[in-house]
């Protein structure tokens, strides 16, 4: 291991809001706890899907007029496996 790793660790800079993360943190724990394996995945794609969507808009927004099909894909695909994963879970695959 990198001797340095720790002090690389502390020049990254945190995007996510600490309080999404304690919220998250908390959510997934309860699922865990409560043996809701399926919730917590749902969750856990959920908020990737946010992270990974709202936090990014800028460059989103820039991409699209470069990637217009590549950003239709992104948004669709993981709006699709939300809808999908809470389907698989009401009827209770």
């Amino acid at each position: 291991m990198d001797p340095d790793f720790i002090a690389k660790l502390h020049s990254y800079e945190l995007v996510i809001p600490a309080w999404q993360m304690v919220f998250y943190v908390l959510v997934i724990s309860f699922c865990l706890l409560s043996t809701q394996y399926k919730v917590g995945l749902i969750i856990t794609y959920s908020f990737s899907l946010y992270w990974g969507f709202v936090l990014y808009w800028g460059d989103v927004v820039g991409s699209f007029s470069r990637y217009p099909g590549a950003v239709t894909l992104y948004i669709v695909s993981g709006l699709l496996v939300v809808i999908l994963m809470i389907i698989a879970c009401l009827r209770g695959y």
